[in-house]
Parts: structure tokens; sequence; C-alpha cells
């Protein structure tokens, strides 16, 4: 059986920090809200790195501000995946680059030495992990858009060269690439890299829930089960993944994470419905049906 941890997609959302979960003296004083998440999971998914690219100096002090052995998961840059980039969230010598210095840029009028240049500083902001230790699983998240054809293998080829010596998971939000799994079963197995499983709701535009790993790291991302708000539209990235897991539901996803720890030899399972203290919630919750108790380092921190 396979080593299992548990987190959630973020530890500084806006309705999570709103919630009440980090006690008053913890939630505005960023490293003791790390420390204090630190003392209920082992490891979290960075969020904010898909929305803009993550600062070095930034970086350092999540390495500093957690214990050995905690991991964390990166996700990639938008502009990294097919979803094109804000504007706005690129350094300014950067933007000066673009064809428009405001406003979105869908993938395509994105200049090439600005996407290359992206590429190095992102690699370069998240050293610190590296060299501590900390560093996870590097996640990313296809557009549902993205269909199973000749261009988007091509991408996963390309993908898997640019981050050799990385582990790399791969989510896919396009139900055809399950139609076509045999095949890109085999092609991430070929290119070393993770699949994503996914939890998500019963939806013709969602992905099903396939629990077969292609790397001896697993991955188990928990969406919530929300049909209604699945398609959008969104004001909020959170509003898509509102559910709180009932504990019929967050015994069936302890069994997925059994099946999935049968086959690979390290598990993540990570709560992405991040409203208010559902992930939180559920994550705790799979924690205790699987008999996982605090990290080994938290009777120190407290």
């Amino acid at each position: 059986m396979g080593e299992i941890r548990v987190g959630t997609a973020s530890w500084t959302d806006e309705t999570l920090l709103a919630s009440g979960w980090y006690p008053p003296e913890v939630r505005h004083h960023p490293e003791k809200r790390l420390r204090y998440y630190a003392e209920h999971f082992d490891t979290v998914e960075v969020d904010s790195t898909f929305y803009a690219l993550p600062r070095r100096e930034v970086v350092a002090k999540w390495a500093e501000r957690t214990p050995a052995g905690f991991l964390f998961h990166v996700k990639a840059f938008s502009a990294f995946t097919g979803h094109g980039l804000e504007a706005a969230t690129l350094p300014k010598d950067l933007r000066s680059l673009l064809p428009k210095t405001e406003g979105h840029l869908a993938q395509r009028e994105i200049p090439q030495e600005v996407l290359e240049e992206a590429w190095n500083r992102f690699f370069a902001a998240i050293t610190p992990l590296r060299e501590a230790g900390k560093l996870g699983y590097l996640h990313f998240g296809l557009p549902p858009w993205t269909q199973p054809k000749p261009r988007s293998f091509r991408y996963l080829e390309h993908l898997a060269e640019r981050t050799q010596g990385y582990w790399v998971a791969v989510e896919f939000r396009n139900p055809r690439w399950y139609v076509a799994w045999g095949f890109v079963r085999k092609e991430l197995e070929r290119l070393g890299l993770i699949h994503v499983s996914v939890d998500a709701p019963p939806h013709p535009e969602a992905p099903p829930r396939v629990l077969e790993p292609t790397h001896p790291v697993a991955v188990l991302r928990c969406h919530g089960r929300n049909a209604e708000s699945w398609k959008g539209p969104h004001q909020k990235p959170y509003e898509r993944f509102n559910w709180r897991y009932s504990e019929e539901e967050l015994q069936d996803l302890a069994q997925a994470t059994l099946t999935l720890a049968e086959k690979a030899e390290t598990v993540f399972v990570i709560f992405n419905n991040n409203y208010g203290t559902q992930g939180v919630e559920a994550a705790l919750g799979l924690k205790g049906l699987l008999g996982l108790g605090p990290p080994p380092w938290a009777k120190k921190l407290l």
C-alpha cells in the first residue's frame, strides 16, 4: 500500500480566510497562517501560480515557514497550459513585449520570447522549494476545450521534455480524453507524466473518475459534485467547486484513495472545493476515515 497524503488546493483562499477556520491571531499573519495549516496537513497545492508567475522571495518564505517533509505542489502558469494570460499579471519588462498591455491574451497572441522567458522565471522562482526538498508535483490542468488531437499529444511531448527532472501531473477537463483512454494512458506512461484522477460532478462536460495511475505517483483532485455550477458562468473560480462532501461521499473517496494506493507508491489527495471551510473539512474528514493523524511534526508546532 502506497503512502497517502491529503491536503487542499490553497491555504489562502479569500473565503477560507473569512470562514473563521484560522484563529484570529493567525488569519492575517502569513507566517503563522502557513504554520497553522501545516499543523493539520503535510501537503498543499499552490493556486496563485496559475494566475501569475511566482516570485522567488515569496517561494523561499514558504520553504522557510514549513517543517522538513512538507510538500508544495505548484500549479503551472496559465500560459503554460493553453489558457492564455492576463497582461497585467506579467512583470513590466515582459508586459512591454506583448501586443497589448491590458486585458486577456489568448494563447496564440503570446509572443514566443515572452513564453520562453516566463518558463525560465517560473523554474527559477520554485528553486527554493526544490532545494529544500519541499517541491511535490507541478500541476498542468488542460483547458476544457483541449481535446485528444495530434497537436495536444505534441504538447504533452514538449511538456515532458521541458520539465525533465520534475514530477509533472496532467489533468484533463475534457471527457473525450477518456474515450481514447487506452492510447492516452500509454502516452502518459511513455512520457513519465502523472495522471490526475478527478472527482467531479456527473455532468456531460466533466471528466469521469478514472483511478488508473500512469506513474509511481498518483493524484486525486476533488472538485466537489455540484453539477449545477460546473458549466458556469462564474464570477469567482470557487463558485464552480462550491460543494460540501457528505460523510457517504467521503467514504467513497476513501475507497478511491485506497484503490490508487494499491497501484502507486505515493498518492496525493487534494481538495479543490475551496469555498469557505469545505476543503479543509473534507480533507480532515478523509484523513480521519483513512486513519491518518496530524503530521508527525504537529506536536512540536503546537
